[in-house]
């Protein structure tokens, strides 16, 4: 069991960084003296990581269905994915315009929305056959 976790953190923390990579806009990974650390697409990864790790925890608890868990999951952190790809348009790119909230939303979605759908499949899909597997070994 101490396996399952780990597995999640890590698929989470990868997804992550992959997702808020391929949807930021073009050059806005140049780190310089005014870029913030905290929107590294790494440390993202780390916050819906660790409430993922919370949520399967008890979702095993009250023993909810391996399909429903990781499609909560994967809902969950769909908009997180969403609302960190629109903080980090607003802090690299929208900081220097005058953008409003419409319209880096009109920025944000289509640049997050095939992103977010293949990330959230390959989510989804591994986090289930990680907690089918994990379920497999405990029931045998």
């Amino acid at each position: 069991m101490t396996r399952t976790p780990l597995l999640i953190f890590l698929l989470t923390l990868f997804l992550t960084t992959l997702q808020v990579q391929w949807a930021s806009p073009a050059d806005s990974y140049s780190y310089d003296a005014g870029t913030l650390g905290v929107l590294s697409p790494e440390v993202l990864g780390a916050y819906p990581g660790v409430l993922l790790l919370f949520l399967l925890a008890v979702f095993a608890r009250r023993q909810i269905p391996l399909l429903r868990q990781a499609a909560i999951g994967t809902g969950l952190l769909a908009v997180y994915w969403l609302l960190a790809n629109y903080i980090t348009f607003d802090a690299r790119v929208a900081s220097w315009s005058t953008y409003t909230p419409l319209e880096i939303w009109g920025q944000v979605l289509p640049a997050s929305l095939f992103s977010i759908a293949v990330c959230g499949l390959a989510h989804f899909s591994s986090s289930w056959l990680i907690l089918r597997q994990t379920r497999g070994k405990k029931n045998h």
